[in-house]
């Protein structure tokens, strides 16, 4: 499977049990065999096809992508994100945010993966916290995890801590510079995209 070019409108789809949960259209910034950099467009509209558990943004009503957007690093086998976050109508960087995932899986439309609740925030200065703990391990008892699965996450966790500990973060802090394309439209949603092959 080859790599997608800059521009090109990809498929994020978490997939929980076997079945896909959420897919959100994201623009390629860059694809290589060492980095996937996505972009999520303010006005983006996620889709949430028919699942036995509703995920939490169309819970809470959150179906549009909103703010200044959210650029994402993906290192192949990684179990984490990067994300990046600019606030307010000056664009300020916000920050580092590493959001504990399934280390992304590439498809003919773009790539799966599952958010895994649990995150860490790093602030433009390097002081950084642990966020959703608790959320996680309810999320445990529920069964969106089993036990190895569980173990798996807490482990990478216990890794970013002590990277973030060490002041070893992998990341080129020149990101927080990048700046969206000003004439990539808003991607959409293709046609069928809740019947795309099971994965």
């Amino acid at each position: 499977m080859g790599y997608f070019s800059p521009g090109d409108v990809v498929l994020r789809r978490e997939v929980l049990h076997g079945r896909p949960w959420s897919v959100m259209p994201l623009r390629v910034v860059e694809d290589g065999p060492d980095l996937l950099v996505t972009f999520s467009v303010p006005g983006t509209v996620l889709g949430f096809p028919p699942h036995h558990r509703p995920h939490g943004w169309q819970l809470k009503g959150n179906t549009v992508w909103r703010g200044h957007g959210r650029l994402q690093l993906h290192r192949p086998d990684l179990a984490y994100s990067v994300d990046l976050f600019w606030h307010g109508p000056q664009r300020r960087f916000a920050g580092w945010y590493l959001n504990l995932q399934d280390p992304f899986r590439r498809t003919p439309e773009g790539f799966d993966t599952l958010d895994h609740e649990l995150d860490y925030e790093v602030a433009p200065d390097g002081t950084w916290q642990e966020l959703d703990r608790e959320d996680f391990e309810r999320q445990v008892v529920e069964g969106k995890y089993s036990a190895e699965q569980a173990e798996s996450i807490r482990a990478t966790g216990r890794e970013i801590v002590a990277m973030l500990t060490a002041g070893t973060t992998w990341w080129d802090p020149a990101w927080a510079r990048w700046e969206p394309d000003p004439d990539w439209p808003v991607p959409v949603l293709p046609e069928g995209w809740e019947d795309y092959p099971q994965p």
